[in-house]
């Protein structure tokens, strides 16, 4: 991978790929992993698109702050980058689980980069409850088991191949303070009624038996965006880019086309 210091001792890791001569395709990853989650999608965008995928504030390659963080810093990050790289019009966003709000919350600041955006398993506000049972979750058990439950609870149907994957993701870059500071970066965020300024057409993603992110998160920003289309996977979890990665490939680059 490469890497980006919009700040003094801040890095970003990041990896471009696919056709240079292709639309410009970002993809912002979920809480606690990084952007080797795209696996099962990089061999198909690499063939439509032009693809930057990059690790979070807190996750994976890119540095870990000592002082907190919000979905604020996420977004001047990716304006950063992307700033960097001259990836500055026309682009698709696709981002999943906390990338889908970084997705929605970046072009509320920045409102004239974006063309289309897939918000897979998202959400647009962050409820006191949801970060009370995150955090118990973090704080009771080892940090090898809570990365084996990421798949438990996300992917449906389960596969051991995949989870392994998925925990190796947490294991190999994260440490339980590492989990709780990422953790806290989505505290008392509450965007919803910003998204109804955003005026570019969205399609919303959202596996029918995911627990972490329900339908009905994935209901509310469909109603908030004015140019919205809500798709819900059948038996998908909320691991939608591992556990149905065909029909999660396939809308995208439909959705993108149309």
């Amino acid at each position: 991978m490469e890497f980006y210091s919009p700040e003094k001792g801040f890095e970003i890791a990041y990896e471009i790929s696919g056709d240079r001569n292709k639309p410009k395709m970002v993809l912002i990853h979920g809480l606690f992993i990084n952007s080797d989650c795209w696996y099962k999608q990089l061999p198909v965008f690499e063939t439509e698109f032009h693809v930057l995928r990059y690790d979070l504030r807190g996750h994976g390659r890119t540095t870990k702050p000592k002082k907190r963080f919000t979905v604020r810093n996420y977004a001047e990050d990716l304006h950063a980058l992307l700033n960097h790289l001259n990836w500055t019009t026309d682009l698709y966003l696709v981002g999943h689980s906390l990338g889908g709000i970084i997705a929605l919350a970046y072009p509320i600041l920045y409102p004239s980069h974006v063309k289309k955006m897939v918000v897979a398993d998202g959400f647009c506000f962050v409820s006191q409850e949801a970060m009370t049972d995150v955090l118990g979750r973090i704080n009771t058990y080892k940090v090898d088991d809570f990365a084996s439950g990421i798949s438990v609870r996300g992917l449906i149907p389960y596969d051991e191949k995949t989870a392994q994957i998925v925990k190796k993701m947490v294991i190999d870059h994260m440490t339980k303070k590492d989990l709780i500071q990422a953790t806290m970066g989505s505290a008392g965020v509450n965007i919803c009624e910003n998204l109804k300024t955003l005026n570019f057409p969205v399609l919303v993603l959202v596996g029918k038996k995911d627990i972490t992110c329900p339908v009905w998160a994935s209901e509310m920003i469909h109603e908030w965006l004015p140019q919205s289309e809500l798709v819900i996977i059948p038996d998908a979890g909320h691991l939608t880019i591992l556990d149905h990665p065909k029909e999660f490939n396939d809308l995208t680059i439909s959705f993108w086309k149309k």
